[in-house]
């Protein structure tokens, strides 16, 4: 087999742990994952600074719980937010008006003239396994994801909560 071509190894999604040995939880818990790249590195600059101004605005979303920007490369970078559940998502899309501003802004930014396209991806992702050391500062999982699949798992993450 070619690498990065398929899989050699078949992994079942009923499995009481994830292949990269995550225990499996039940949970609501949702992350969304927007890569863009842009024309320059001052688009770059600019993202961020309006990045910080919508996550500002978006804290009024109970059920946002965590978001970040992160750099790949001078044009290229990715903004995550960790939602409660997709309810809380619509109500982002919804009520946050610096959001819907800003996408109008992105798409001009990542407009590529050869391509007749802009540079933008998202995705949505479910949260469907967690490691036992869920200690993400200023980020309450554990509250969210409802029950644990794994045996033990459970008792584990109450004892790291207790400490």
């Amino acid at each position: 087999m070619e690498p990065g071509v398929g899989s050699r190894f078949k992994w079942s999604a009923d499995a009481p742990v994830s292949a990269a040995g995550f225990e499996r939880v039940e949970s609501q818990v949702t992350c969304v994952l927007t890569r863009f790249h842009v024309r320059s590195v001052w688009d770059l600059l600019r993202f961020y600074r309006v990045f910080r101004r919508v996550r500002r605005d978006a804290r009024s979303i109970r059920g946002l719980l965590h978001a970040g920007f992160l750099v790949e490369g001078p044009r290229t970078c990715y903004s995550f937010s960790l939602w409660a559940d997709e309810g809380a998502i619509l109500e982002f899309g919804t009520f946050i008006e610096s959001h819907v501003r800003a996408a109008r802004h992105a798409f001009r930014a990542t407009f590529r003239k050869d391509l007749q396209r802009p540079e933008i991806c998202s995705t949505q992702w479910k949260l469907t396994a967690a490691s036992n050391n869920l200690n993400w500062e200023g980020v309450d999982l554990r509250s969210l994801i409802t029950s644990l699949v794994a045996g033990g798992a459970e008792a584990a993450l109450q004892e790291v909560e207790t400490r």
